[in-house]
């Protein structure tokens, strides 16, 4: 469930949302279900699913083949391998580790863009959708919690 729901999200982030005089940056809430998950069951969010959501994600928007895959699996890496720093500790915690993971993220997706684009791209974008992200965090974990909470109950 954890990977259709991602799957899911990854396809509504590519729907464009336009308001007036404004560029379109749109939050990643990809990379919050997957550190989420990569968290809380990692055995339901595995390597390669998060690769296929990324690879798929790059085909949908036209971006850099790999580059969300890549950023994804990094994402998924250092969530699962941390596991025992995040769970059952206090909510801050997860929100300050997912800022500190969205920051290389963004940072990392803005080298690749330069390195892509053989340009020096503008940071802001990245800035602004890393502001979004982590701001949006919470309110997602809130939504993935209770999700997990009522798969849990059924079970």
């Amino acid at each position: 469930m954890p990977f259709w729901l991602t799957f899911l999200l990854a396809v509504m982030t590519v729907i464009p949302v336009r308001i007036e005089n404004m560029a379109t940056v749109t939050p990643s809430v990809v990379s919050i279900s997957v550190f989420y998950w990569s968290l809380q069951r990692p055995y339901l969010m595995p390597a390669p699913a998060v690769f296929l959501i990324g690879l798929t994600t790059d085909i949908m928007t036209g971006g850099p083949m790999g580059m969300s895959s890549l950023i994804l699996l990094l994402v998924h890496w250092i969530a699962s391998s941390q596991r025992q720093v995040f769970v059952g500790k206090a909510f801050i915690q997860s929100w300050w580790g997912f800022l500190l993971v969205a920051t290389g993220m963004a940072a990392l997706s803005w080298v690749i863009m330069c390195l892509y684009a053989f340009a020096f791209v503008p940071a802001l974008p990245f800035l602004v959708q890393l502001a979004l992200t982590v701001l949006l965090f919470p309110a997602f974990a809130w939504v993935f919690g209770l999700l997990q909470n009522s798969i849990l109950r059924h079970i």
